[in-house]
């Protein structure tokens, strides 16, 4: 018997209704964001209750009155001290929207209603807009942010921090505590990451902390070089952080860090076009990177009742048609560069 061919068009309805469909929806687009995770895991994510802009106060100076007395007479320095200062960071808003139109709304309803369709929109644009926030956050090299973006993590952490850039208003260029670790000695065999790692490392817990924590907790790479760290370890003990390999980031441990890659981590190194949602599957490396950071001094700073939320749907006058609008407010603010670091030019293919 012959069977007629339908040709369907698989617009949002008819994805969502009828016909014999498993009651899940399947994600073949989004992206793991797993420093979008990290930001928000941990207290991490600090919530402010406004302000003009997010001043976070810095130690920059030592008291230099301090010295040994010779005599119970001796003449102590009273010379005022000016060891304290702000960085400072603006409020960033990232905004969307979901629409339904109500011929939407009563299609996907009754005994023909698999899944949810207004949910569904709600749950992809709020997927859409963490995938955003992570390649800005991650994924953007300091040249290529928007002045509306939200700073990413090479704003804070640059292949040459001692370049003529501001960065929470105060010059790098001028005060050489306000710049990151840097590595850029090429990396040709599993040896050599690993002494570059250790060297990292221990440049990113030099000095104080002021009760913080002195060394770094994380390091973030890209794939290539985090199964290159792998082998390395291949014949030696290796500890699992399991709630992050649980997540299928990684979760190696480095001494007290975590290893984790990321789909968005650019090439900053050769300082090759940004990775965004729309490149990073094609996205070409010519050397492999790693992140050394300390958590305890980047912090991801939300308005308080701004973060992530869905507003109410509203009805214009001359539309059958919903709109809501989904919203964030804040920045990724760093208190601490120096603690802070980069291992750059690491080969594609490692040697044993």
């Amino acid at each position: 018997m012959a069977v007629s061919s339908i040709t369907y068009n698989f617009d949002s309805i008819l994805s969502t209704t009828l016909m014999n469909y498993r009651n899940k929806l399947y994600d073949n687009i989004f992206n793991a964001c797993p420093f979008f995770y990290w930001l928000h895991a941990s207290g991490r994510k600090k919530v402010e209750d406004g302000g003009e802009r997010i001043v976070i106060p810095l130690e920059y100076g030592r008291n230099t009155t301090i010295k040994a007395m010779s005599s119970g007479y001796d003449v102590i320095d009273v010379t005022p001290q000016d060891t304290i200062t702000a960085a400072y960071y603006n409020w960033k808003e990232i905004a969307g929207s979901i629409s339904i139109s109500n011929k939407e709304l009563v299609q996907n309803s009754g005994r023909h209603k698999v899944l949810d369709l207004l949910q569904t929109k709600t749950r992809g644009a709020e997927m859409s807009m963490t995938e955003a926030i992570e390649a800005m956050t991650m994924g953007k090299i300091t040249g290529d942010q928007s002045a509306n973006d939200f700073l990413g993590i090479s704003e804070f952490i640059q292949k040459t921090p001692s370049g003529s850039d501001s960065v929470g208003g105060i010059n790098q260029s001028t005060y050489a505590w306000w710049r990151n670790q840097t590595d850029s000695t090429a990396r040709a065999t599993w040896a050599s990451l690993l002494a570059g790692m250790a060297s990292m490392y221990n440049s990113c817990s030099k000095g104080g902390a002021s009760g913080k924590r002195s060394y770094p907790d994380m390091i973030i790479t890209d794939q290539n070089a985090y199964e290159s760290y792998e082998s390395a370890c291949r014949d030696k003990t290796r500890i699992i952080n399991e709630d992050i390999a649980d997540l299928g980031f990684g979760g190696l441990k480095y001494r007290g860090s975590t290893l984790m890659w990321d789909e968005y981590m650019p090439d900053i190194y050769t300082d090759t076009t940004s990775v965004t949602s729309s490149t990073v599957d094609t996205y070409s490396y010519t050397k492999h990177n790693m992140y050394f950071i300390n958590s305890d001094f980047i912090d991801f700073v939300v308005a308080k009742g701004q973060d992530l939320i869905t507003g109410p749907f509203i009805q214009p006058e001359n539309q059958k048609a919903k709109t809501s609008i989904i919203y964030i407010m804040g920045e990724v603010c760093c208190s601490n560069r120096r603690k802070q670091g980069a291992l750059m030019n690491i080969t594609a293919t490692l040697a044993a």
